[in-house]
Parts: C-alpha cells; sequence; structure tokens
C-alpha cells in the first residue's frame, strides 16, 4: 500500500482546512442585505439589489464576487426606468435637502462605517448636466455625491443633493 509523503499529505490538510475556514465564514452580502430589508422593507429589484427609501430614491448596493460590500448608493428611482416604467422622473422630482442627505448619510453608515474623516471635499467641482460632483475621503470608503446647479436658483437657495454614493476601499474592515 501506498503512504503519501508527509509534506504532501500536511499540504492537502492545510489547504481543506482553510477551504472550509474560508468557505464557512459568512459573507457581508448575508449582514447587509437583511439589515437593509430591516431599515427599508423588502428588496425591489433583485438584478439590482434595490431597496426603495421613499417614493423618489431607491438604495442600491453593489457587492464583488466574494460578497464585500463594494458601493452603497443612493439614486433617483429614475435612474432605473428602464426595467420600471413607472419610476419615470416627474416634473416636479424632489432633489434631497442638506437635512434629507446627512440623515441619509448617517443612516447608510450603520450598515457599513465609513471610519474617519480623512479628507474635505476640495472647493471647486466639475459640473456635469446641472450637478456639482464632490467627493470626501474617509478611513473606510470614499463619498462621492451630486449638488443641484442650477444658475436660476438664487444664490443663497438651499442645498439641493441629487445622489450619493459611498465607495468602499479594499482595506475596508
Amino acid at each position: 500500500m501506498l503512504h503519501p509523503h508527509p509534506k504532501v499529505l500536511f499540504t492537502v490538510v492545510t489547504c481543506l482546512c482553510l477551504a472550509s475556514a474560508v468557505t464557512g465564514k459568512p459573507s457581508e452580502r448575508s449582514r447587509v442585505i437583511p439589515l437593509c430589508t430591516q431599515m427599508y422593507g423588502p428588496i425591489v429589484d433583485q438584478k439590482r439589489n434595490l431597496f426603495s427609501i421613499n417614493e423618489f430614491y431607491v438604495l442600491r448596493l453593489n457587492f464583488n464576487d466574494g460578497g464585500t460590500l463594494t458601493q452603497l448608493a443612493v439614486e433617483p428611482k429614475y435612474y432605473y426606468d428602464i426595467d420600471h416604467p413607472d419610476w419615470a422622473e416627474p416634473n416636479d422630482f424632489p432633489n434631497l435637502s442638506k437635512t434629507e442627505y446627512d440623515r441619509l448619510v448617517a443612516e447608510v453608515d450603520r450598515i457599513k462605517p465609513m471610519g474617519h474623516l480623512v479628507k474635505r471635499r476640495l472647493p471647486g467641482a466639475a459640473v456635469t448636466n446641472m450637478t456639482a460632483w464632490y467627493r470626501e475621503t474617509y478611513r473606510k470608503a470614499v463619498l462621492e455625491w451630486g449638488e443641484v446647479v442650477d444658475l436660476r436658483r438664487a444664490p443663497d437657495a438651499p442645498l439641493l443633493v441629487r445622489w450619493f454614493r459611498l465607495n468602499y476601499s479594499k482595506r475596508a474592515t
């Protein structure tokens, strides 16, 4: 009878142990989806991992192949009107007020924390489609958001936010 070499046997046993340890660990997805369901109700689009925040906005989750949350976004529902015709952009679309934006950022920070602020936004911003794009860097994520830029609005008009996204770094835990 043939007996495997001790080094080969050790390697096989080690690989099996590591594989079971890796597959035995629950993915972040298995924690985040139920948490979002608890916070926002049932998922409204399985393909894109969308949750309804209100009648105008959705929360979108992106996971990598390992089940790690890589991006979390709050976006207008009308971004997805091709698959959801009843989500067409209304004429009187209400953007997020500064208060609503701050509340939602704090809320989604409970889903996956951003960490402490590392780099504040720069004073200027690129503007596309009447939206100024801003970004702040946190220890575990980059927060990007779009503010409404409309020359027809009064100079002292309140801040309005169209969308925001958290892009989580690979080092995030």
